[in-house]
């Protein structure tokens, strides 16, 4: 049996509006993937490169999700990855059971919250990457910047990209105040395109998911972390 490596192909239609959030979250973990609607590519990315994970986000009547299905059910029992199915909120028990018969190991729904269906990703990988499932520090706020991960008291916290880069850029140098003008500079780039009312948003966000007692606001200069 081939060893799997901690890798993902995606098979999608270019319609798909979940890929796109998928390869970014792949490419956040520096996880290799790649990202393919043609059967023959798909096929030899899967012999060359022994992925632990298939994604497809296609129609269920989709032929070629089928005929890729119908190849991978041939080699699994040498290579056997997991084979994830996105499809729409259904209640077809007949369709699921055939492609749970042609090879399909689980589906998502396209209407579940990207964030979940990206945790369940995150899980399948981890299984095939120790360095996804390392211990965590159980007190505290830690800040996984390679991964765009937050943790408070060792469990995770869901940031959106800009809430994150605020948390980054004060954690960056606890204690030091930031100036409004340093905020917008570092996160935003340019000042004209948001209003001035964003870090403050951006900052009552954050506390709501870590707790009020980490970020101090100093009146008429700014914002300074303090763990």
């Amino acid at each position: 049996m081939k060893t799997l490596r901690n890798s993902a192909l995606i098979f999608a239609t270019k319609s798909s509006a979940i890929a796109p959030q998928i390869q970014e979250f792949l490419e956040d973990r520096k996880a290799y993937f790649e990202v393919t609607n043609n059967v023959q590519k798909a096929m030899d990315f899967i012999n060359a490169d022994s992925p632990c994970l298939v994604i497809f986000d296609t129609p269920t009547d989709d032929p070629k999700a089928l005929d890729l299905c119908k190849k991978f059910k041939k080699i699994k029992d040498e290579t056997r990855f997991n084979v994830y199915f996105l499809i729409d909120n259904n209640s077809n028990l007949e369709e699921q059971l055939n492609w749970f018969k042609s090879g399909v190991d689980e589906f998502g729904t396209r209407d579940t919250n990207s964030i979940l269906i990206c945790q369940r990703i995150r899980n399948i990988l981890a299984k095939y990457d120790e360095s996804l499932i390392e211990v965590i520090p159980q007190k505290g706020i830690v800040i996984d910047s390679d991964r765009y991960l937050v943790y408070k008291n060792g469990k995770e916290i869901f940031l959106p990209r800009k809430e994150f880069e605020l948390l980054q850029l004060l954690n960056s140098r606890p204690t030091k105040v930031f100036t409004r003008e340093e905020i917008f500079r570092h996160v935003w780039g340019n000042r004209s395109i948001v209003g001035d009312r964003t870090i403050d948003v951006h900052i009552r966000k954050i506390r709501e998911k870590i707790g009020d007692n980490h970020i101090v606001t100093v009146k008429g200069v700014g914002y300074k972390f303090i763990g």
